[in-house]
């Protein structure tokens, strides 16, 4: 079966040239399967991991629907909204004194983080620089005015997080109204930071949307239900995170003592040419403790974490991205945050207590058709968690003994591990070496197709069983280059 292409899809002529610029001609799996669902207008619930494309699965069509599509000029038939805070009689004075007209969108992106926000910033402009669409990123940590400013040229599309979008909404600086399409990123994080409430609330007052999608990498009990109440019939997209796994990224387990982990991870960098690397922890203090111990070992890091300033993440992603630090040490909570290409290792310096967590971890790095590599050190108390990943892969991961810190782990606790096993695609003993190659619906535009590509939650599910994933995707990503914007 051939691999379908960007040409095919049938996205505005400005969009297709955008995207040839960035040299792509073959769309991921999450991008292949969502794109013609939203172009067609429905609702959808999507369930992919970072990594996966996801981003530009929901900006193509997105841009392509507002350019075929263009704004109606406000008429007196159909005048702005007053913004609330005006209407109940708050800031009247204000109001006499200075009036403002509320920046009106069309489209709105939700996202959980002031990073994802700008990271959506960044695709919008990537893509949608030669449409004529005004966009604007809003978020918190940073001063208000300067955001506010930006409002005034009264965007078509806005991507912002939770808090600061109510803010502004609230000092009637945004009229959600007009919002013709809204997009929940990463419901699942917004989920866990508590955000439930405002993102009912920003629903609630674009209830005139024609269109609802939601991302999430997860699907707990509450985002399923908060699916239910904001999609309509939604058809669903799901890649399944094993296939990022499987397919571009060589695992290895290394079998140590826990105290040796930070004798070996010094050398370890430097040894095998780690230009680029993220190393995962369990907790934030570890994750300070990593980037201390590498910086004194002059290998340039830095740790992102919950307990960091806005600030001091930004900082520590733009220096990762610029090459300026080498190493990224992280919590799982605070990589979700992070969208970095050309990421050449992951190093579990301690293995995860839940394996879907392994499987998010690796997947930062074997992106944009690439390949990657993924380190585990494993202490024998950490063996249980191990086989646990294990057991989810399908397969054992291959075990590297050539290092000076070997320990063989108990067979009381399972498999001892072997180099010759199944776990991945080995290419010499010393895995080290391998070097990267890198509401209210309109019945006219809600018309639903027939069939199985219609309403109610069909599945359009790829990947599998680990390790097997689906040829048709596997072989489309080997031949021709996707991307992961």
């Amino acid at each position: 079966m051939e691999s379908l292409t960007f040409s095919q899809l049938e996205l505005e002529s400005t969009i297709l040239d955008a995207v040839k610029r960035q040299g792509y001609t073959t769309p991921t799996p999450i991008q292949a399967q969502s794109i013609p669902v939203l172009m067609h207008g429905s609702d959808m619930l999507g369930t992919a991991q970072t990594g996966t494309g996801k981003t530009a699965a929901f900006v193509l069509p997105l841009l392509d629907r507002l350019i075929k599509n263009p704004r109606q000029p406000e008429t007196s038939a159909n005048p702005a909204r007053e913004p609330a805070h005006n209407r109940n009689g708050r800031n009247s004075r204000d109001s006499r004194r200075r009036p403002v007209k509320p920046a009106r969108p069309e489209a709105l992106i939700l996202a959980p983080t002031r990073e994802l926000a700008i990271q959506i910033g960044d695709s919008l402009q990537k893509y949608g620089s030669g449409s004529g669409l005004k966009h604007t990123v809003i978020y918190g940590g940073a001063p208000k005015p300067s955001q506010a400013a930006k409002l005034r040229n009264n965007p078509d599309i806005l991507a912002a997080t939770p808090g600061r979008l109510m803010d502004f909404v609230g000092e009637g600086l945004i009229d959600l109204t007009g919002i013709r399409v809204l997009i929940l990123d990463e419901a699942d994080r917004m989920l866990d930071m508590g955000f439930i409430p405002e993102m009912r609330k920003i629903a609630a007052m674009a209830e005139d949307r024609d269109q609802t999608v939601l991302f999430s990498a997860t699907m707990p009990r509450e985002i399923e239900s908060l699916a239910q109440e904001l999609l309509t019939n939604p058809e669903r997209v799901a890649i399944a995170p094993q296939e990022v796994t499987v397919d571009r990224i060589t695992q290895t387990v290394l079998h140590l003592d826990r105290e040796d982990k930070t004798k070996l991870l010094p050398a370890l960098i430097r040894d095998h040419n780690m230009f680029r690397v993220i190393i995962f922890t369990r907790t934030k203090h570890r994750a300070t403790r990593v980037a201390k111990l590498l910086s004194k070992a002059e290998i340039p890091a830095d740790a992102i974490h919950g307990d960091r300033t806005q600030g001091q993440r930004q900082r520590a992603l733009e220096g990762f991205r610029r090459g300026k630090i080498q190493a990224l040490v992280a919590t799982d909570v605070a990589s979700r945050g992070i969208d970095v290409d050309d990421v050449s290792h992951v190093i579990n310096f301690e293995i995860p207590n839940e394996a879907e967590s392994y499987v998010h971890r690796i997947g930062r790095t074997g992106r944009a058709g690439t390949e990657g590599i993924a380190i585990a050190l494993c202490a024998r108390d950490e063996i249980k968690d191990l086989r646990a990943i294990e057991r989810l892969l399908g397969s054992p991961i291959v075990v590297n003994r050539d290092h000076e810190f070997h320990q063989e782990p108990p067979r009381s606790q399972g498999r001892s591990g072997n180099t010759s096993g199944g776990g991945g695609r080995q290419k010499s003993r010393n895995r080290f070496n391998d070097s990267r190659p890198g509401r209210n619906k309109s019945g006219d535009n809600r018309q639903r197709r027939s069939g199985n590509d219609s309403f109610g939650g069909t599945n359009r599910t790829t990947g599998g069983r680990p390790g097997g994933g689906t040829g048709n995707s596997r072989g489309r990503t080997r031949a021709a280059r996707s991307f992961s914007s």
